[in-house]
């Protein structure tokens, strides 16, 4: 009957066939659906069981080593050694090759002795003054008082002697109140300022020796009020150099005699001015010692010791520094591994970054592969994978995916994901550039029912299989969940374990 109503379409799809043959073509199709759809379908029967699934995603992929780099060098120099060559095997940190670096040596050796220098007087620092040094402040202060008193009783003496030993020369009842001038000064009131000041140096000159009598334990006390009297006395002694040069000579005062008051005068004024210099020298002396001893008993303050500790702080940074440039002459291995490339030579200028040598680590491989964007969604990382070679298929490598692009990349059209699979194991037979069959394990389910792929026909959202618990087949909608490579599918519902349903393709069993 069948076969009759496909001869009999046939002929009225002929174009020749009139326009009502072809109404009758539409009979005989409807007819056909009909056929079709109650006509009992024949296949293999299978019953539905229980069991394990395990769904994956099967590609093929690249073998790469996990690590692979090129090194170069960050600064310009003289290649001065090479220690490999292609194909040796290296140990992590060995060198490889080396640049002229003895200039980066002298700067690090220069950059560690200031280091060392720093932290030896912040060290001294933080210790405080010690009992030597302090031994030695104490007795410069000794001897810088010492120096001071005699400069004091010098003062005492040289003003001493330059008024009366020398200017009273001219003077009649010098050492009381009713002094004169024996001499006749044309500038009287000058004349007269000059008695003055030589009348008020006497009283001034018997409480500086009582002074200096009285104390002896603290020279420093008379400091300030010696130097005042020696003012004084310089003061007196230049007003009476300049009336002796204005004064002529008399009948009572020979020209030798006027010379002769000058030459003293002038005399005893040189040796005050020198005695007021010897006391500003001495002064400084003690004040300097006595500041250097205190300085030295309270140690070194807070922020002084800050300070340095600053200095210790960036001359370590100037090691650092000088160290890092001098291992910039140095190509260090960063892993174990083996050469791949070496394109150094001894005596060769190198330029910064131009890569010289390139490896790969020792240690797991990877294989990387594309997958499509419909499978794609089923892969995560640290699924569990089984690869197999060509050349041996009956080995099986074991590995996890360890990468998924996050972005698809557009090859001929086809939008495709990277996918990276790292090997467990470091087998020898593992090497760079070989083709690998890739079989990544999305998930297991320990039982499941189970109806042979085959089983399964989509009409349109909907599937089904057809059950044969009966003489005649009925068609039954299922709920599918996933399948494996061998051609099995998981029931999640429209059929029970023991059920017998038919199944149309190789892998019915």
């Amino acid at each position: 009957m069948r076969d009759r109503l496909i001869a009999a379409a046939h002929l009225f799809s002929n174009p020749k066939v009139s326009l009502g043959g072809a109404a009758v073509l539409g009979v005989l199709i409807v007819s056909l659906a009909w056929y079709a759809a109650s006509a009992s379908p024949s296949g293999a029967t299978v019953r539905v069981s229980s069991g394990p699934i395990t769904e994956e995603v099967d590609v093929t992929g690249t073998v790469k080593a996990a690590h692979s780099t090129d090194l170069a060098f960050q600064t310009s120099g003289r290649v001065a050694s090479i220690g490999v060559q292609v194909g040796d095997h290296v140990r992590a940190g060995q060198t490889l090759v080396a640049l002229d670096g003895s200039q980066q040596a002298a700067a690090v050796a220069l950059a560690q002795a200031n280091l060392e220098a720093q932290q030896a007087k912040l060290a001294s620092l933080t210790a405080g003054t010690r009992s030597e040094q302090l031994a030695i402040d104490q007795t410069a202060v000794a001897q810088a008082e010492g120096a001071l008193a005699n400069a004091l009783s010098s003062a005492y003496t040289n003003a001493d002697d330059a008024v009366h030993a020398k200017a009273d020369q001219v003077f009649t009842n010098p050492r009381n109140a009713q002094a004169k001038l024996t001499i006749l000064v044309p500038d009287s009131t000058l004349a007269q300022k000059i008695e003055n000041e030589r009348v008020a140096l006497e009283p001034m000159f018997a409480s500086w020796a009582k002074a200096l009598s009285s104390v002896s334990d603290n020279p420093q006390s008379l400091v300030s009020s010696s130097a005042n009297n020696l003012q004084s006395v310089a003061a007196f002694l230049d007003d009476l150099t300049a009336a002796l040069s204005e004064t002529q000579p008399s009948g009572s005062i020979t020209p030798a005699t006027l010379a002769g008051y000058q030459t003293a005068v002038n005399a005893g004024r040189l040796s005050v001015l020198g005695a007021q210099s010897s006391l500003t020298s001495a002064t400084t002396g003690y004040k300097s010692a006595a500041g250097a001893l205190a300085l030295a008993q309270a140690g070194a303050t807070a922020n002084d010791i800050a300070a340095q500790q600053a200095a210790v702080d960036a001359a370590r940074a100037a090691v650092s520094s000088a160290q890092a440039a001098s291992r910039q002459t140095v190509i260090f291995a960063p892993v174990a591994g083996t050469i791949t490339a070496q394109n150094a030579n001894l005596g060769q200028t190198v330029v910064p970054g131009a890569p010289l040598v390139s490896m790969i680590a020792d240690g797991k491989y990877q294989a990387v592969a594309d997958v499509s964007e419909t499978d794609i969604t089923k892969i995560s990382r640290n699924d569990a994978v089984d690869v197999t070679f060509g050349s041996s298929p009956e080995t099986v490598f074991k590995a996890v995916v360890t990468t998924v692009d996050p972005a698809a990349h557009v090859v001929n059209g086809v939008s495709s994901y990277g996918v990276t699979v790292t090997f467990l194991e470091n087998d020898p037979r593992l090497l760079p550039g070989l083709s690998a069959n890739i079989h990544i394990i999305t998930q297991t389910k320990p039982t499941v029912l189970l109806v042979p792929t085959s089983a399964i026909i989509t009409d349109g959202t909907q599937k089904f299989v057809y059950v044969k618990n009966t003489a005649t087949p009925m068609r039954t909608p299922v709920t599918t969940g996933i399948q494996n490579a061998s051609g099995m599918t998981e029931i999640l519902s429209g059929l029970s374990e023991g059920d017998t349903v038919l199944a149309f393709g190789s892998a019915a069993h």
